[in-house]
């Protein structure tokens, strides 16, 4: 199949069906990329959601067994102290809940700290905005008619664009150094 640089040169215009597979390909290696910015995006951000992951697995360990555990000794240590058993098992109690509610809010402030993708975000609102713009081109100027909008029909026989296939903002690489 031919590629632009085999119709510059030949010295001819791409044909609408080349034109077609450009923009095509071009916008199945944008979608790509779109993809890719965002996986590798996300991964970076789920290393401080495993964190903050940990540290409330961390919580409910510890929360469960101060219930077990430590009930059982600070109980006995406060009844040794003097107090009766029930206010000793229900003091060692809230003792250890403080604790794992400490482990909760440290685990949520680093929750907080997480935020979505945003390069991905703008680079897809600045695909979009570059879709909507309108098309001109040497096709328009040549027939007369005017620009043409995405899913439009053509206004006639030969109102084709047929300038070659501009590529959005964010593609680059292969399709680029075509």
């Amino acid at each position: 199949m031919p590629t632009r640089t085999d119709s510059s040169r030949a010295g001819r215009e791409p044909t609408l069906g080349e034109l077609v597979a450009l923009a095509t390909r071009d916008m199945s290696l944008l979608i790509r990329q779109e993809i890719e910015l965002a996986k590798a995006e996300l991964a970076r951000q789920a290393v401080s959601a495993g964190l903050g992951a940990g540290f409330l697995v961390v919580a409910a360990g510890l929360g469960f067994g101060a219930l077990i555990a430590g009930t059982i000794f600070l109980g006995e240590l406060f009844t040794w102290a003097g107090m009766e058993r029930f206010w000793a098992y229900l003091l060692t109690a809230v003792l250890y809940l403080a604790l794992a509610g400490l482990l909760v809010v440290f685990a949520l402030t680093r929750f907080k700290k997480l935020s979505p993708p945003e390069r991905t975000i703008q680079t897809v609102r600045d695909d979009i905005a570059w879709l909507r713009r309108p098309t001109g081109g040497s096709g328009a100027a040549r027939t007369g008619h005017g620009t043409a909008e995405v899913g439009s029909a053509p206004a006639g026989p030969g109102s084709a664009v047929a300038g070659p296939a501009v590529t959005g903002p964010a593609v680059a690489g292969p399709a680029a150094a075509e």
